[in-house]
């Protein structure tokens, strides 16, 4: 009835503008990185940092856990793991996509 109309996904009504952030997963983000500990490797959303959501700084694929405790502490450290936890998750506002 409604397909091929880009406004209507599944019941909702999108602007087409975010409509390419709405279907686009945290996995294909370039702010997702790998938190590389002493035991062990989780997934993070660094975008909250200053200089990695400005884009000053290049977005590593990986950095290891201490770096980031320097940086931003490790109230900072537990906000990125939990902001990256799922990475089939839906983007956020923030979204940017690998070029």
């Amino acid at each position: 009835m409604n397909r091929g109309n880009k406004l209507w996904e599944g019941h909702r009504l999108l602007i087409p503008e975010l409509r390419e952030k709405a279907v686009a997963a945290c996995r294909s983000c370039v702010f997702l990185v790998a938190v590389t500990g002493r035991e062990e490797t989780r997934t993070g959303c660094v975008a909250g940092i200053k200089e990695y959501g400005t884009l000053r700084k290049r977005v590593p694929r990986e950095i290891h856990a201490a770096e980031l405790i320097r940086r931003v502490g490790r109230d900072g450290l537990k906000e990125v793991l939990s902001r990256g936890s799922d990475p089939g998750a839906p983007a956020c506002g923030l979204f940017r996509e690998f070029t």
